[in-house]
């Protein structure tokens, strides 16, 4: 038999030492032939290379070392890999260890993302205040063999029954309970005056057992067997009943009424439910229960979920009597800040009330929608006990449409939702290390990690005016409650201690937060790491002091040892708790420079400004650029500026810093070269004292080093033009116009001569036609109004900012403002004209656009004529006196739908609600629309973002 190439390759690395693969080039010389052919078989065998292989079997290694010391250090694993032996790389180790932390990462939110689809997603609450309820529900159902017996506690209108239900349908998505599986609920307390009566109907009844039994009957019990039984107000059941409840629930065996010699067998899912506490007397039979699940009352909900329950209330109203309700802001405000002893039940019950009364208006005053406005809070008994006094929450108007089974949060305008923070430990060690792997030395790594806790300790501070949580009592349903208490005492502590100081409780939030992982860590044997503790005890005493005092406490209530670096970080949040409110730095300044110019420099201005942000980095003669870009963006990455980073930089390859640090991180930048003090301390002053915007400051500063100065290019629905200039319109004014071609390719460019007798008629003739962004020449005409940029053979980078600065303040128009991605819709569901108006139209209301009788308009317009426009394309529109703010709504369907009397049928609907002065920033846009080839585009992308760039690239 001849043996091939490809089993003699097949066989070599069949045989070869799995910890130390062979390479192609080992193969080759014991193979005598060309590396490059044994690199071709391999492949057409499919195999992988050596580093692959290898690498597979590494990850296999580390993984297994690390379950077993999850706390093992770099150089630790470097060390039992050698053991075994392979030997690798500490860089190499690391890649490893961050490609199995990233698959980790990947697995728990793909674990998150199956949550989500979960059946209990539907609760409004699963990811919030019911969290916990579902993680015993799921346990309770999921335990062999029958689930755990289970008690729901609650005060009355919490959603007990609710909850049971999502039980059984959770049951039977985990293929637990057979898809048709009983479920059998009985309230004790309709029998409860008659104990007899409750126990026969419940386990059923012999023949003759009491009077008028006069047949063998089955009771509820036998009904649910093999499915689930639910006894609501489980406390009403009498002595007898619970005797044979709990025989059920430890041996599956029970007697109906006067049986004696006859024990039936059944197999139940149990669950009781009960309004009583659980330390009650009436519930110490029911304390042998195993699972005890304790729903929360409405008021222990937060805001964001109270708000989704009221909405999804009125939509229901909505769909039951099939009319439009429009709720006004007051009445919602008045709904989320009243408190509702009777909780969800009363909540829901008032609702219906009020829609009952305000339907009975509807008819007395022949409207066609339900109106709740501030009659209702007037006349309404149940409105009188609101309190708003910590409502920092705007308000809108809300509108319900019937069969619209979207529950939406349009009237909450909350900008800074809260956020759990990411572990910061894990953020450090990545830090860290990857400073290590890019060589940078321990002073300034220490340095960089110091300026990212400032930065992560200031934005804890910043989103402390979120009221979204408020308070610890808010996180009690997602940490131990332990660790609440505990953080409650310190407080106390802290109060006493500093008396006239104002805590900032937010950061007693994210403490909560910290101190349960640290806990996690701790018992895990898990390194802790804070490179910065010197710096932490020498300049933050006292703050260290309260940490060490409060470390002890979490030492004695977890019975763990708290090492002092967690100590460090406990007292950075201490010190963040005390700290007075300070300005937020939008916008960080970076001065670079070759030497130690920028670090002078950057003296200079904080102590003449009385500032501390601004930043110097010095960049050696003899140190390579990319170390020190490195370093810049690992410094930008710490910092907390929300609208961007300004650098000043001196020359060389310095002046491209911007641009790697916002393709690195994503920040918005903006660098200004040849570095001078004085635009250093203007640009700084501007941070420090005014809200001007990145840009503004650039700009400002770029204009001041220059002998020309800019005004203001007006906002017009016009073409952008430059004005090439010189002495004949014919020489340099042409060769301006092919340079500004290559930049400004969309942009119309005019040549024109100074010496035309009627220079200032001709460019009031252009700009009938377009909107002159400026003149660019060798020649100023100075005509009053019109920017000048003044040609010379070296036509800089710096001239080219001014025209982008004043091409962005044009904006090509009332356009842009006009169409916004979220008001694009893609294959949308609807099946009709009347469907499609009214769901823009509801967007339009809920966000603000328009008034509410801009969507009758809208329907009044539909019945004059019909708006069907061409190519597939329908444009309502109601009147411009009920539109508050223009804006163009796109709403692409999955089908077509039938938009008139003559059978057009409509698939991309673009509705303009326009105010009267901006109907002419429309007319471009209908010119768009008639053209079929540019229509068809707009039905094919397939994202938001695709519809509107195709929409701007047709518009330009």
């Amino acid at each position: 038999m001849t043996v091939t190439l490809k089993d003699k390759i097949t066989a070599l690395i069949n045989a070869e030492d799995k910890k130390n693969p062979l390479t192609d080039e080992q193969l080759a010389v014991q193979l005598s032939i060309l590396r490059e052919t044994v690199t071709g078989v391999r492949k057409e065998l499919k195999i992988p290379n050596s580093r692959t292989r290898k690498r597979e079997i590494v990850k296999t290694v580390v993984s297994k070392i690390m379950a077993e010391k999850p706390d093992i250090s770099i150089g630790g694993l470097v060390n039992k890999l050698e053991e075994s032996g392979i030997c690798i790389s500490r860089t190499y180790v690391t890649e490893l260890i961050n490609e199995l932390k990233d698959m980790q990462k990947e697995n728990t939110e793909k674990s998150s993302e199956k949550q989500k689809n979960n059946i209990f997603s539907k609760l409004i609450g699963y990811d919030g205040s019911l969290l916990k309820n579902i993680k015993q529900g799921q346990a309770a159902i999921l335990y062999p063999p029958l689930g755990l017996p289970t008690l729901i506690v609650g005060e009355s209108g919490t959603g007990k029954t609710l909850f049971a239900e999502y039980m059984y349908k959770y049951a039977v998505d985990q293929k637990v309970l057979k898809e048709n599986a009983p479920f059998m609920l009985f309230n004790c307390a309709d029998y409860s005056d008659n104990p007899q009566l409750l126990v026969s109907i419940l386990y059923g009844y012999k023949k003759g057992a009491f009077t008028g039994a006069d047949k063998d009957t089955e009771g509820i019990v036998e009904k649910a067997d093999n499915g689930m039984l639910f006894l609501d107000e489980i406390h009403r059941l009498p002595p007898k009943g619970q005797e044979m409840l709990f025989s059920i629930l430890d041996r599956g065996k029970f007697r109906r009424m006067g049986e004696v010699e006859v024990e039936r067998t059944t197999h139940i899912y149990f669950i009781g439910a009960t309004t009583e506490n659980i330390e009650s007397s009436l519930l110490l039979t029911f304390r042998r229960i195993p699972m005890i699940i304790e729903l929360p009352t409405l008021e222990d909900r937060s805001l964001h979920e109270k708000i989704k329950l009221i909405h999804g209330f009125f939509q229901q109203e909505a769909n039951r009597i099939n009319y439009k309700i429009l709720v006004k802001a007051k009445i919602m405000e008045a709904f989320v800040f009243k408190k509702y002893s009777g909780n969800i039940g009363q909540l829901k019950s008032e609702i219906q009330v009020t829609c009952a009364n305000a339907y009975v208006d509807k008819i007395n005053n022949k409207r066609e929608e339900i109106y709740i406005g501030f009659n209702e809070v007037l006349y309404q008994k149940f409105f009188y006990d609101i309190n708003t006094q910590k409502n920092t929450i705007r308000f809108n108007d809300a509108l319900f449409i019937p069969n619209d089974d979207e529950i939406e949060d349009s009237m909450l305008a909350v900008k800074n939702q809260y956020s759990l923070p990411r572990d910061i430990y894990e953020t450090i060690e990545n830090k860290y290390y990857e400073l290590k792997k890019n060589n940078v030395n321990v002073e300034e790594t220490e340095k960089i990690i110091w300026d990212f806790l400032l930065g992560y300790f200031n934005k804890i501070s910043l989103d402390s005016q979120d009221k979204n949580l408020s308070s610890l009592d808010d996180l009690k349903y997602l940490f131990d409650s332990s660790i609440i208490q505990l953080l409650k005492d310190f407080k106390d502590l802290v109060k006493n201690i500093y008396p006239d100081r104002k805590i900032n409780e937010k950061v007693l939030i994210y403490l909560a937060i910290h101190l349960e992982e640290a806990v996690k860590r701790i018992k895990f044997n898990q390194e802790i790491m804070n490179p910065n503790l010197i710096y932490i005890k020498e300049n933050f005493t006292d703050e260290f002091d309260l940490a060490g005092k409060l470390a002890q406490k979490l030492a004695q209530s977890k019975s763990i040892e708290v090492p002092e670096g967690e100590t460090g970080f406990i007292a950075i949040y201490i010190h963040e708790l005390l700290k007075l409110p300070d300005k937020k730095n939008r916008i960080a300044i970076i001065t670079i420079s070759h030497g130690k110019v920028a670090s002078e420099m950057i003296n200079v201005v904080k102590k003449m400004l009385n500032v501390d942000f601004p930043i110097a980095i010095d960049m050696p003669l003899d140190v390579n650029p990319i170390k020190i870009f490195e370093q810049v963006v690992e410094v930008a990455k710490s910092l907390n500026a929300d609208e961007g980073i300004l650098f000043f930089v001196d020359m060389g390859s310095l002046v491209t810093i911007g641009e790697i640090v916002h393709s690195r991180t994503g920040i918005q930048t903006r660098t200004i070269d040849r570095v001078d003090l004085i635009s250093v301390i203007e640009a700084v002053r501007k941070a420090d004292a005014s809200e001007e915007s990145l840009d503004n400051i650039y700009y400002d500063i770029i204009n001041s080093k220059h002998d020309y100065s800019l005004v203001t290019v007006e906002n017009s629905n016009k073409p952008p033009a430059f004005v090439s200039m010189c002495l004949t319109g014919h020489g340099v004014a042409l060769t301006i116009k092919d340079t500004l071609a290559r930049y400004y390719a969309k942009v119309k460019i005019i040549p024109m001569s100074i010496m035309d007798d009627n220079v200032k008629e001709k460019i009031d003739n252009i700009k009938h036609q377009y909107n002159i962004i400026a003149v660019v020449g060798t020649i100023n005409p100075k005509i009053k109004g019109l920017n000048f940029i003044p040609y010379d053979n070296d036509f800089g980078k710096d001239k080219r900012m001014f025209l982008d600065y004043l091409l962005q303040e044009n904006n090509g128009g009332l356009m842009h403002t006009l169409i916004k991605k979220e008001f694009i819709l893609l294959e949308v569901e609807c099946t009709s004209k009347k469907e499609i108006i009214n769901m823009l139209g509801k967007l339009l209301f809920n966000k603000g656009f328009v008034k509410f009788e801009y969507i009758d308009s809208v329907s009044g317009r539909e019945k004059m004529s019909s708006t069907y426009f061409r190519n597939a394309v329908a444009l309502p529109h109601g009147l411009p006196s009920f539109v508050s703010k223009s804006i163009i709504v796109f709403a692409r369907l999955k089908k077509k739908v039938v938009w008139d009397k003559n059978g057009n049928e409509a698939q991309l609907i673009c509705l303009p609600a326009i105010k009267s002065e901006d109907v002419d920033a429309v007319n471009k846009l209908f010119r768009i629309l008639k053209q079929k080839e540019k229509v068809d585009k707009l039905l094919h992308v397939q994202q938001q973002q695709e519809f509107l760039e195709e929409l701007s690239n047709i518009y330009e």
